[in-house]
């Protein structure tokens, strides 16, 4: 009798684990054709050789820091599944003539893809690193400036953006050019750019306007 509780036991077991679980690598993962590039490149570097319990939160938790929203998962036999899941638009997507870094700021993460969604926010730049991996980590570092300066772009008129070894810049309409220098502080920096260029006396001037020290906004050339 004993034996056959075992039995029983064992059987129950094994129901438990093909009922709950799924084996990695027959778990397909899918989303929309815009973040497609996004979660291939984060599944790809996930463990293909173990069971994962088959719920939301497991999913989620394989897909680190991607912003997921939903996850809706169908079983197929005989051990199959299929998890659909939303991923929430990146804050920013900055490009670099066809280079384009899709970052999600929250993570501080950037991922590349092939094209962009109407919706996205893009901001074009030069003067990145051309290699994928420094381009990608130069995007994130910057990633913070660069969203905010795409929100004030029509009060600052900005037509150009460029990176250098002195750091970003930034050519106006006008003709004036903003050194931004490096990443840090920039509310603050872009704060003192728009400062300046709605003075009267510099309104209508191509100065250059040096935001690289803090709390200061350095015109050459004016006392």
């Amino acid at each position: 009798m004993k034996l056959l509780w075992r039995i029983a036991l064992v059987l129950l077991l094994l129901g438990a684990v093909y009922w709950f679980t799924v084996p990695v690598a027959r778990l397909s993962v899918v989303t929309d054709r815009w973040h497609e590039p996004i979660l291939e490149q984060v599944w790809s570097g996930h463990p293909q050789s173990r069971l994962m319990f088959l719920n939301r939160s497991s999913v989620t938790d394989a897909l680190g820091a991607l912003p997921v929203t939903n996850v809706t998962i169908q079983r197929q036999r005989p051990w199959n599944a299929v998890a659909t899941v939303d991923i929430a638009d990146p804050d920013l997507v900055v490009r670099q003539g066809k280079q384009l870094a899709a970052v999600f700021l929250a993570q501080g993460a950037a991922y590349s893809v092939p094209a962009v969604s109407s919706s996205w926010k893009v901001l074009d730049v030069t003067g990145f690193p051309k290699a994928t991996q420094a381009f990608l980590s130069t995007s994130v570092e910057y990633a913070s400036m660069c969203s905010e300066l795409l929100q004030r772009k029509d009060k600052l008129t900005i037509t150009a953006l460029s990176l250098s070894p002195t750091g970003l810049s930034v050519r106006l309409k006008d003709g004036k050019t903003l050194l931004l220098g490096d990443a840090a502080n920039g509310t603050s920096k872009i704060d003192r750019a728009l400062a300046v260029v709605n003075m009267s006396a510099f309104r209508d001037k191509a100065v250059t306007i040096d935001l690289r020290f803090d709390g200061q906004a350095v015109i050459p050339g004016t006392p």
